[in-house]
């Protein structure tokens, strides 16, 4: 039983630590610098996604393998394997069950975003264009940027009448940051690693958080006037922009609490990188204490047969 409760221990962390960093991880996308967090954040779903996907991906192989002998290496000494992982074969394929589950979602989820974009990408591509940026004739007021090979900031003509000369530049350089900095890439990992990981998914709306801020940040710099920048925000979400769900828009997440961190910046806490650094290196660390826990199981199994 000892055996076990450590495995156990070990594969738990990763999954109590995703928990524990999710409800904090709102608190850190604020208090930290925008790429900082953003980073940080996505370093850390990842991570936490790894960590629990390996656990129980790896401890389910070894404690079904008198369940499905055929599946493992022949020279496994089986029941050196139960005598050291007393693991009830059921307990085994309802953890086996899950990490296929958890991977099942991260699957499709990785089908449908490369399908939606490249709906997006082709409908984008015949948009006319002066260089990345694309106007469309459309008196709903919307704006949003489309990555990939045919990167383009797309805005409709109805979002420019809205915003006044400085407030345009603001709400351009905001798009233009997002394909500038990559930052549907973070969005997208963190996003996988909640659909093969549960408790990353508290960390997804942080990493949002962190890159729309990322980019006002970045539209500050372009006009110098950060309340340009939050009059030009507020007015976009006024007009409920509609934006794809995969896209980003500078109106589309969090833009009370944006432009509240435009007009009154928060105080940056150093100590909150330092926590979600700790916080992933320990899921690393237990990861790779469980990997090498459970491989000297199945050496001593194969020296018992004299593999």
């Amino acid at each position: 039983m000892t055996r076990i409760a450590v495995v156990f221990g070990l594969i738990m962390i990763p999954i109590v630590v995703g928990l524990v960093g999710g409800l904090a991880a709102p608190r850190a996308a604020r208090l930290l610098p925008p790429a900082a967090a953003t980073v940080l954040l996505t370093t850390f779903a990842v991570t936490v996604s790894l960590g629990t996907e390996t656990g129980l991906s790896y401890s389910a192989y070894l404690s079904t393998v008198a369940v499905f002998p055929a599946a493992h290496p022949s020279d496994w000494s089986i029941p050196v394997l139960r005598a050291m992982l007393p693991v009830p074969s059921i307990v085994g394929l309802a953890v086996g069950a899950l990490a296929l589950v958890l991977l099942g979602r991260a699957g499709v989820h990785l089908i449908r975003v490369v399908m939606a974009a490249r709906r997006t990408t082709a409908a984008v591509r015949a948009f006319p264009a002066v260089g990345e940026l694309a106007v469309v004739a459309d008196d709903d007021a919307h704006a949003y940027a489309v990555p990939g090979r045919h990167r383009r900031v797309v805005v409709s003509t109805g979002m420019l009448r809205l915003l006044s000369g400085p407030q345009r530049r603001a709400l351009l350089a905001h798009e233009q940051a997002h394909l500038r900095h990559h930052h549907h890439r973070y969005a997208q990992l963190t996003r996988l690693a909640a659909a093969a990981s549960p408790p990353a998914a508290m960390v997804t709306r942080a990493v949002d958080h962190a890159i729309e801020r990322w980019a006002d940040a970045a539209a500050v710099r372009a006009v110098g006037d950060p309340s340009t920048v939050a009059q030009a925000l507020g007015l976009a979400a006024l007009a409920r922009p509609a934006v794809p769900p995969h896209l980003l828009g500078a109106a589309h997440d969090h833009v009370v609490d944006r432009v509240q961190d435009l007009l009154e910046p928060p105080a940056r806490r150093t100590w909150a990188g330092v926590l979600l650094t700790v916080a992933t290196l320990v899921c690393w660390a237990s990861t790779v204490a469980v990997v090498l826990y459970l491989h000297g199981i199945v050496e001593v199994s194969e020296a018992a047969t004299g593999g």
